[in-house]
């Protein structure tokens, strides 16, 4: 049993892989997925994508934000920016917390301020997945 496993970010098609299990951070929470998945759209928030693939493999994915396309034969994710946890570093998780701390700090407009808090929601997801 297995099920194709895409993701995609505005710059390229970061990885296809057969894959026995998917697991996605859903706006309402991590959703396994298997093959014969019931057909679903959800919109992720910032978090790891964990891939089970068929030849044994685990590989993991950080990704920003976006959306999850699922069918009973397909997991595609349409990510903001996806990274490989194994190309994540402890010291840039920290890098990209100061960073969105210190454009919080420095907001003016209710625009500014906003995108400085999903900033912060992005860095502090990454700094769980170096953590985890």
């Amino acid at each position: 049993m297995a099920l194709t496993f895409e993701l995609v970010t505005p710059e390229a098609s970061a990885a296809t892989i057969d894959a026995t299990m998917v697991v996605v951070p859903g706006a309402e929470g991590d959703m396994g997925v298997l093959e014969d998945h019931a057909p679903t759209v959800s919109s992720l928030r910032p978090g790891v994508v964990s891939v089970n693939g068929t030849d044994g493999g685990d590989t993991g994915y950080f990704v920003a934000g976006g959306f999850a396309e699922i069918t009973g034969e397909r997991c595609v994710i349409l990510a903001e920016s996806a990274t490989a946890l194994s190309d994540l570093t402890a010291e840039a998780a920290q890098a990209a917390m100061t960073e969105a701390k210190a454009a919080l700090d420095t907001a003016t407009s209710e625009g500014e301020k906003n995108a400085a808090e999903r900033k912060l929601a992005i860095a502090d997801a990454m700094v769980d997945a170096v953590a985890g």
